[in-house]
């Protein structure tokens, strides 16, 4: 474990700073035990108090685990405990519709922007796959399947972002928005003949924007077909 000797007044701050700085270089990682503290007084060549201090921290930070008998330990990224306040919201929330319009374009635009800059060859494939199947449920009129591939090639551009935060927030959102808005998004696809057609469209101009490699397109064309999808929805939400 590289660590370097303490020479400034705010001891335990650095203490801290170094902490996290080998957890931000991957030197850390969650599950990994921390020398005792004797040690680290003796590494860091300051006092055993400083020591004592810097782990107050680092615990009320929710960076460590002190586990009596066991040692301290670096802890594990637990994105459930930022998530699930956001998913008990959605849940009870009865006038959240409008607000999770705005977030999916937020969220959604910002998905497809750093898929364009991230997604492998495979990736971009299982987008494409999901679209393809997209389009043989909607030829043959079965909104149902429909609706579930046209999630599938939305979370598919989630994953292409290497972001398991934003892959989390995407499941959370687009769940709670499904569940809420199903009967109308089936709606979207039966009420206009042209609907199907002009959705598979804006998929595929998607699709193409990420495989250009392009940030700006590929947030232009979502961004299109969210507020197309809006448009249609809140003739049966709203």
């Amino acid at each position: 474990m590289d660590l370097s000797p303490i020479r400034t007044k705010r001891l335990y701050e650095e203490i801290v700073e170094q902490i996290k700085k080998l957890l931000a270089d991957g030197k850390l990682k969650p599950g990994d035990k921390l020398l005792a503290e004797r040690e680290l007084a003796d590494r860091f060549q300051v006092s055993r108090a400083s020591v004592r201090e810097a782990i107050r921290t680092l615990e009320m930070l929710g960076i460590i685990d002190i586990r009596p008998g066991e040692g301290t330990f670096i802890r594990g990224t637990e994105t459930d405990d930022i998530i699930r306040p956001l998913a008990m919201f959605l849940a009870v929330e009865r006038n959240s519709t409008l607000d999770m319009f705005e977030l999916r374009r937020i969220f959604e635009t910002a998905t497809a922007s750093f898929a364009a800059q991230r997604a492998t060859p495979e990736e971009l494939d299982q987008i494409e796959a999901t679209l393809e199947s997209m389009k043989e449920r909607l030829n043959v009129q079965d909104s149902e399947k429909g609706e579930e591939y046209d999630a599938a090639f939305h979370f598919a551009i989630a994953e292409a972002t290497h972001n398991s935060l934003l892959t989390r927030l995407f499941k959370t959102v687009s769940g709670d928005f499904a569940k809420a808005n199903s009967a109308a998004r089936r709606q979207l696809y039966l009420d206009n003949v042209n609907n199907a057609q002009r959705i598979i469209d804006q998929h595929s101009d998607i699709l193409a924007a990420i495989r250009s490699g392009s940030p700006k397109a590929a947030s232009k064309a979502m961004l299109a077909h969210l507020k197309f999808a809006e448009s249609e929805l809140r003739k049966w939400i709203v």
